[in-house]
């Protein structure tokens, strides 16, 4: 998905420590929103990122001081990484996070002002339908969790993006793959989402692994790399390994929290994760890209069956709660943690005495791809509400894809090669996997439609909260199929009525 930009990353941190380092404090005021474009439409700016041969195509552009409204849910991730930030702190992602936004107002002469709505997860999605339904929405656009986007664009409570003026979907600082797996109609988009997303990239699948715990049970660690590289990094293998490692410590003959397991399963977490990113989407497109669904098919049968030997048999999984995963994992009881790369910012991991590695999450089978989808629906997409005027959609778009380039050149090389691959990660190695992870960022569809029709929880609502057997999937797909098939074609039929309003 990004293609160049990881075997340069490390050049385009030079930049970004040039740029950090010289920016100085800015953003003017007024409120002009008309620009002055010098040569805009004839010769963008010469802004590259020389290092990569990619080219910035925004254009020069000047909005005498105007001020962009964003309205930014509220969580303190969102707030620091893809918001206002913390400011200067010495810190090298708030560092980057300010220069970020000080080098667009810099460079379209526009002042951001950040508006922080609820902390709660539902009850800003909740603000932003009240504030639209009110008529008075102020903003020029918001940052909303990209699920509840999709949830809440079917009511017509957003402008389309498609062509949005200046956005340059086609460059690496887009999540393309991302909006297109999410969307209904691909390259059809009401919420846009990319570098200046950081909790996007945090939500991407990984596992980690304990390589002391690997090497006395299986020799070398090497081989878990070499896996990943030859595309055999399977949920057989990982099975395998989690068998082989379970040893009884204090040999009672029944699992106990202190016995050594493969992995601690911390339920509908581990559910999700793991069946967000085995490489299939559980659904496919009709003629028209419109969106099927497919989980009664064969491969969805298949993986019921990997999933329920997973959690049930052969002591291959620790069952506990969500809090008590990576305390268990950092104990040395587990030899591998499931989880997202958001977990390498995590105190607990990074005070772990044990040398630790970092993989992408296993896939079904050796014929798929990697895909790092665990929790990228829970970060930002940016909305444009349909009271956003017409007169600002153009420095709507400007400033999304600034904050997106800027991203892009520093806070993308400070969290991915600083705070992941030079300080936590352990080899070059583990960059290696890291390089993996970050250009297999994904979102599963079945996931982002999860709080509109609970699709994305549906394994885990037949394996762990209904107990269904591999042998009575299908029986229980039939029985709640008819009602979620209604609700999908309901949504079709919902997003198709959006363009002719």
């Amino acid at each position: 998905m990004k293609d160049k930009l990881l075997r340069a990353i490390s050049l385009i941190l030079v930049l970004a420590i040039v740029i950090i380092g010289a920016v100085s404090c800015g953003g003017s005021g007024g409120d002009s929103g008309s620009p002055d474009v010098t040569d805009a439409d004839a010769a963008p700016a010469e802004e590259t990122t020389a290092e990569t041969g990619i080219n910035d195509n925004l254009p020069d552009l000047d909005y005498k001081g105007s001020t962009v409204k964003i309205h930014t849910f509220g969580y303190k991730d969102v707030v620091r990484y893809d918001g206002k930030g913390e400011g200067e702190t010495g810190d090298i992602l708030d560092d980057a996070v300010y220069a970020r936004n000080l080098a667009t107002e810099e460079r379209l002469k526009v002042k951001l002002e950040y508006t922080n709505g609820t902390e709660d997860w539902g009850g800003f999605a909740n603000e932003v339908q009240k504030m639209v339904l009110a008529g008075d929405y102020t903003h020029d656009f918001v940052m909303l969790e990209s699920s509840q986007c999709f949830r809440l664009m079917l009511n017509g409570y957003f402008r389309e993006l498609t062509d949005l003026p200046y956005i340059d979907i086609e460059q690496p600082w887009w999540y393309k793959t991302f909006m297109d797996g999410g969307a209904i109609r691909p390259e059809r988009y009401y919420f846009v989402t990319g570098a200046f997303s950081i909790t996007t990239l945090l939500g991407g699948s990984c596992t980690i692994f304990n390589k002391s715990l690997f090497d006395n049970y299986f020799g070398d660690h090497n081989e878990l790399y070499d896996k990943v590289e030859n595309n055999e990094w399977t949920h057989d293998a990982f099975i395998k390994y989690c068998m082989e490692a379970y040893t009884d410590v204090n040999g009672d003959g029944a699992m106990d929290k202190g016995d050594i397991v493969g992995f601690y399963n911390r339920g509908q977490t581990t559910v999700n994760y793991t069946s967000m990113s085995v490489g299939l989407p559980f659904m496919s497109r009709d003629s028209e890209g419109l969106p099927v669904l497919e989980l009664g098919s064969e491969q969805a049968l298949e993986w019921v069956e990997i999933l329920y030997r997973m959690l049930y048999e052969d002591n291959i999984s620790y069952p506990g709660n969500y809090d008590e995963g990576l305390p268990h994992f950092v104990s040395g009881n587990a030899i591998f943690y499931l989880g997202m790369l958001s977990d390498f910012i995590d105190a607990k991991l990074r005070a772990m005495s044990m040398p630790y590695g970092i993989l992408p999450m296993p896939v079904m089978n050796e014929n798929l791809e990697y895909m790092s989808a665990a929790g990228t629906v829970n970060g930002m997409s940016a909305i444009l509400p349909v009271t956003t005027p017409d007169d600002r959609l153009e420095i709507s778009g400007a400033v999304l894809e600034s904050l997106s380039i800027e991203a892009y050149r520093t806070v993308i090389p400070a969290f991915y090669d600083i705070a992941l691959k030079a300080k936590y990660a352990d080899t070059e190695r583990d960059s290696d996997m890291v390089d993996i992870i970050y250009n297999t960022i994904d979102t599963s569809f079945i996931m982002i439609a999860d709080k509109l029709l609970g699709t994305g929880s549906f394994f885990f609502n037949c394996v762990v909260s209904s107990k269904k057997t591999p042998g009575e999937y299908m029986s229980y797909y039939e029985s709640k199929s008819p009602a979620i098939l209604k609700q999908w074609d309901d949504m079709i039929v919902s997003f198709l009525a959006l363009g002719e309003q």
